[in-house]
């Protein structure tokens, strides 16, 4: 995920009376759906005790969370274990082990929540045990969540095979998914997975697609192929299980399922089925040709998302039929009407020859609001397929462009362009276009330009002094991306002074820092170094304000007014106090307002909030730690962006549908409870013209 977070900006007025506490009206809110916000309250907001364990999460302080899990109060050795499940210190886990058997379910709960996100696979026969012996569905679900993230092969057959508490089937079907995801899978765990594609469950029968479809080796289920084309075919209304089956379908790459998905494309109620398909036939297209005549005949599909995607696919594609890509020419003239889906499909011209059409279609393409230039840098980021000089020669001159984000797609082409040439005669104009991008200290542009300075034959024009000079320009956390970049950059170039300068980082600085210097030096060096300075500090955060929180409430909502329509999301200030802090503020001081959606990827998510640069790249002062929730990512649920752990600002992302990959990686703060449909509907640079938060008790 191309993202940077953002720092909190501090109020000026006590309070921020007056800056969109009011509401006018209370949006209706659709009740919380079963499971959906994963941990009970606890009256964080009214108990100061539970705040202070949320302080110390917040600095990091595991050992003061640990001796909370021997309180006397269960509430707060909850409270313990769940923020030691955000802190991830691998010390705690033997204390975690210790109170799966607690006598509150609560802490049970949240102790294998926690022990999930250690990522410590040693606790893998304590949570079989634990299993075992659960009886509370609540912590059954919490335990096959956490064996899932962690478990060794032999607990598997234990998760696939044991007696569990009625309703347990839907988190097993996630747990399974989850070993699979991590290559651990067994022919029980197939077996049990195919069995329950046609579940009566729906959350059974999607999560056992979703293992399927995610499963890090697809030939181990392939024998059962003919019974996940039926399940497939089995018709079902807006079934949610069917776009990851059509995506299961894609990775076994048999032209037989090419008319099936060629019909889901055309056809299929659900857009994110059709979204699914498009996405599955390209691996067919080599075998099949009428692969690509569906996706250029969903090119016409009137959800955008479906054509962008299928536009996409065939701009991606390494050869096309020429009856095609006369059908794409022809397609792309006829639809400036359509912008998006036309210079998605630009790539494709590009490629064959038809470089000169995609400097017309530039040239006539506006250049004012934000989805002018999504539509733009799209079109420059066609001519990375071309090879002739005039569109070299735009390139060139478009990495210079006023505009960051056409600046950006124009270096990220002429990386590909030379990545597939390497002509030393033209290397000068290349290094010179790189270095520019890189002097530049745009965010965009330096992130782009730093990976390609690392190339063996830019060593003799100065590549590595460049980059150690912009490097000690920029500040952390602010340019972070841009400054890890560089550090990777800078361990290939090999000049003589990269290892001085990696060591240097390595033993001081940011934590994201310090770690991609010490993942360049072990690069750099045949058996790599020890540079892990002892007890680390964490970088700098925001502090909590618990009378602004209790002011906001335990469930306030964010409203988000756009073009299409109104957006309500209600926030859990219990689970994640410090981001609701943060979107809070950062929505009543008006900072959301006429801020774009820079980043619409169809059936995952739309993500905005960037007030600083509005294409994504906007840096914070200040980061927010990762509040890693037991809230799962399913259809509207709200996360934050982040360019690793505790980079988090104010940009956010909403989901279209289920995500579970994301779950205990992005923090997870809110969910939609009305205008999940304006979320389907959004496109790449439409904006949030007004934000505003409705107090808990204003509602």
């Amino acid at each position: 995920m191309r993202v940077l977070a953002l720092g909190l900006l501090a109020c000026a007025c006590a309070g921020c009376a007056g800056l969109g506490w009011t509401a006018p009206r209370a949006p209706r809110v659709a009740p919380a759906p079963a499971g959906a916000y994963g941990r009970p309250a606890d009256g964080l907001l009214d108990r100061a005790d539970l705040q202070a364990l949320v302080d110390a999460q917040v600095m990091r302080r595991p050992e003061a969370l640990v001796a909370a899990l021997g309180h006397a109060d269960a509430a707060v050795r909850a409270r313990a274990a769940f923020a030691l499940g955000s802190v991830q210190d691998a010390s705690a886990v033997p204390a975690l082990l210790g109170v799966l058997a607690d006598p509150d379910p609560r802490v049970r709960a949240d102790a294998a929540f926690a022990l999930g996100q250690s990522a410590d696979s040693t606790s893998s026969l304590a949570l079989v045990n634990a299993l075992d012996r659960e009886t509370d569905l609540t912590v059954v679900n919490e335990l096959l969540d956490a064996l899932g993230k962690t478990g060794v092969g032999p607990s598997l057959l234990a998760v696939v095979t044991m007696q569990l508490p009625a309703g347990a089937d839907p988190a097993r079907a996630m747990a399974i998914a989850r070993y699979g995801m991590r290559g651990v899978t067994d022919g029980s765990a197939i077996s049990w997975t195919v069995a329950h594609l046609r579940a009566g469950d729906v959350r059974v029968r999607e999560g056992a697609a979703y293992a399927l479809a995610r499963a890090r080796f697809p030939d181990r289920w392939r024998p059962h192929a003919d019974a996940v084309r039926q399940a497939f075919d089995q018709p079902r209304p807006r079934d949610p299980a069917r776009p990851f089956l059509a995506n299961a379908l894609g990775r076994l790459r048999d032209p037989a399922d090419v008319a099936r998905l060629s019909s889901a494309l055309r056809s299929d109620a659900s857009w994110r089925a059709r979204v699914a398909a498009a996405r599955a036939l390209p691996a067919l297209g080599a075998q099949a040709p009428a692969a690509w005549d569906a996706l250029a005949g969903a090119l016409d599909d009137t959800n955008d998302h479906v054509a962008r995607t299928a536009a996409d696919a065939l701009a991606a594609a390494d050869s096309l039929p020429a009856p095609v890509v006369t059908r794409l020419a022809a397609w792309v003239g006829a639809h400036r009407d359509r912008p998006l889906v036309a210079s998605s499909l630009l790539p494709a011209l590009a490629r064959t020859g038809r470089a000169g059409a995609v400097l017309a279609w530039l040239d006539a393409a506006p250049r004012d609001g934000d989805a002018a230039a999504t539509h733009r840098a799209l079109a420059v980021t066609a001519l990375r397929a071309a090879d002739d000089g005039p569109s070299l020669d735009r390139l060139i001159a478009l990495s210079r462009d006023a505009d960051p984000r056409a600046a950006f797609a124009a270096i990220e082409a002429l990386r590909g362009r030379w990545a597939d040439s390497r002509d030393p005669q033209h290397a000068r104009r290349f290094y010179d276009a790189f270095a520019a991008g890189l002097r530049r200290r745009d965010l965009a542009t330096t992130t782009a330009a730093a990976p390609a300075l690392a190339d063996s034959l830019f060593r003799d024009f100065g590549a590595g002094a460049l980059l150690r000079e912009v490097y000690a320009q920029m500040e952390a956390p602010r340019d972070i991306e841009p400054m890890v970049e560089i550090i990777r950059a800078a361990g290939q170039v090999r000049d003589g002074q990269e290892v001085d300068f990696l060591v240097a980082i390595a033993m001081t600085g940011h934590p994201v820092l310090r770690q991609s210097a010490d993942d360049a030096l072990d690069d750099r060096l045949h058996e790599g170094i020890d540079v892990n300075a002892t007890n680390p500090v964490p970088p700098t955060t925001i502090l909590m304000e618990w009378d602004y929180l209790e002011d906001v409430g335990p469930r306030p909502l964010l409203v988000f007014d756009t073009e299409r329509g109104e957006i309500v999301i209600e926030m859990d200030t219990e689970q994640a106090p410090q981001t609701v802090l943060k979107v809070a503020r950062t929505a009543i001081l008006r900072l959301y307002d006429d801020v774009p959606f820079h980043r619409v990827v169809p059936d995952f998510v739309v993500q905005g909030g960037d007030f600083f640069r509005r294409d994504g790249y906007g840096g914070p002062d200040v980061n927010l730690r990762s509040e890693l929730t037991r809230m799962r990512y399913t259809t509207g649920t709200v996360g934050m962006a982040s360019a690793g752990k505790d980079t988090e600002g104010v940009q956010y992302f909403i989901t279209h549908g289920p995500t579970p990959h994301l779950d205990g990686r992005y923090t997870a703060f809110a969910r939609v409870v009305s205008g999940q449909d304006v979320v389907d509907a959004i496109q790449p640079g439409e904006v949030v013209r007004r934000a505003r938060v409705i107090r808990t008790r204003d509602r």
